[in-house]
């Protein structure tokens, strides 16, 4: 799978993410945070059944260098 493809999933998986949880106010820090990661995570999985969590950090911390998710 081109690294392209799977940074622009990641990118707009961040996206949706930080506007859904930006919609709402939260109780704390954690609460927002453990949402987004839930959100991050669920679009993932579901635009890339065949890649495991560890291999996807390792194509994008390996092509980039940069953190797959944005909150933190």
């Amino acid at each position: 799978m081109h690294k392209q493809y799977i940074q622009a999933i990641v990118d707009a998986a961040c996206e949706t993410a930080d506007a859904i949880v930006g919609a709402r106010e939260w109780n704390t820090i954690e609460d927002a945070t453990a949402m987004h990661e839930l959100i991050f995570w669920d679009m993932i999985a579901r635009k890339l059944p065949d890649l495991s969590a560890p291999d996807l950090l390792a194509a994008l911390e390996i092509s980039n260098g940069m953190r797959v998710s944005r909150t933190g």
